[in-house]
């Protein structure tokens, strides 16, 4: 009997010590807004188009997802965890990014070396996920403001890798490369030159009210295979940026500087159609640069957060388009927003935001000009679980 119990206390000791080295936790946002956008399009020598639209949308606040995190301690300062993050949309139940885990999907080791992580992530400069730097330590949207925005971003990544260095006098260092930006939609032959890579380093510093971040970012374009990108110029961008808290008011500051890039990868160009014309015309890529400032400001139990958005780069002409000069674009956006929580997990918020991008050029003798203005009011309620 004495044994049997032994043996039962022993088994039971082994289950606890195995409970407290490793968990899983299932979480979640649900975020839900009414939206009243108004855009204007006008091209010379068109017709210019107007829409005004109001109805219900998902994320504006915070992307709707779900997702399970999980964590074991394999003891020696050894842990191994992962990532599983879906995306929907809370207005009509649908898959978000075509993927089970889109958001994110990594299994990560980490200890007194740093971590390592595996999977699919987003970049650097990306505004998601477990790597998000560049835009949480310098923009106080965290990746604009919905429609308004503007500048270079990345993106999330396939068969990625990252390696993140341990805080040395709150300094870390960060390097990912990604041999297949898009497995699902590129089958060519991963790490060849026949599909798009990423490749990035970003420094982030600590220190106490001040957080800094510098950070590069090269997207490596195939040069063959069944998806040829027409940019026959990688891409570049390099951002500075940073954050203080004044106590009353957090300011944020951040400029990046961008070169080859592709009409879809700089948000200034707001349009996807619009955004593949002008790579077709212009296949040398962007060339430019784009500043904000913005503040968050705890005010009556909530925060007020205000950002400013300016982008200024010129569309470069290559092989593909002799008859094609260079086009300037260029594009500022102001944002409001106000949230206020009703408890830890729940917050009702507000805001409005304007926007406008500006694509002038020579077309065969004849000057271009085009212009799109957006503007955006809301209301919502963002639930964590």
């Amino acid at each position: 009997m004495f044994k049997k119990s032994f043996a039962a206390l022993a088994v039971l000791g082994f289950c606890a010590s195995y409970a407290n080295a490793s968990s899983v936790i299932l979480y979640g946002v649900v975020d839900e807004a009414l939206v009243f956008t108004h855009e204007k399009f006008d091209v010379t020598g068109e017709e210019g188009t107007k829409t005004n639209t109001f109805g219900l949308e998902s994320g504006l606040n915070a992307p709707s997802r779900f997702g399970l995190r999980g964590v074991e301690d394999l003891g020696n300062g050894l842990q191994v965890s992962f990532v599983a993050e879906n995306s929907f949309s809370a207005d009509d139940g649908s898959l978000g990014m075509g993927r089970l885990f889109g958001r994110e999907l990594s299994a990560t080791v980490s200890g007194d070396f740093g971590r390592v992580s595996l999977g699919r992530m987003g970049g650097v400069g990306s505004s998601a996920g477990s790597y998000d730097l560049v835009y949480a330590y310098g923009d106080a949207f965290d990746g604009g403001d919905n429609n308004i925005f503007g500048l270079a971003a990345s993106s999330r990544y396939d068969n990625m890798v990252t390696y993140q260095t341990p805080d040395f006098a709150g300094v870390k260092a960060t390097v990912q490369y990604s041999f297949n930006e898009d497995s699902v939609n590129d089958k060519d032959r991963e790490g060849s030159s026949a599909v798009n890579r990423y490749a990035s380093a970003a420094l982030t510093g600590d220190f106490g009210a001040l957080q800094t971040v510098l950070a590069y970012e090269f997207q490596n374009y195939q040069s063959f295979g069944t998806d040829v990108n027409p940019s026959v110029e990688d891409g570049h961008t390099v951002y500075l940026g940073g954050n203080y808290d004044f106590g009353v008011t957090r300011l944020f500051a951040m400029a990046q500087y961008f070169k080859g890039l592709s009409a879809t990868q700089l948000t200034a160009i707001a349009d996807e159609t619009r955004a593949e014309t002008a790579d077709n015309m212009w296949s040398d890529g962007a060339k430019g640069y784009g500043l904000h400032l913005g503040t968050v400001t705890p005010v009556f139990g909530g925060d007020f957060t205000a950002g400013l958005y300016f982008v200024d780069a010129k569309f470069q002409n290559g092989a593909n388009a002799a008859n094609q000069n260079d086009a300037d674009l260029s594009y500022y956006g102001a944002a409001l927003r106000y949230g206020y929580p009703l408890s830890k997990r729940t917050t009702v918020y507000t805001g409005v935001g304007y926007g406008v991008s500006k694509l002038e050029f020579n077309n065969n003798g004849q000057d271009v000009e085009a212009k799109n203005q957006v503007g955006q009011a809301y209301l919502g309620l963002t639930h964590m679980f």
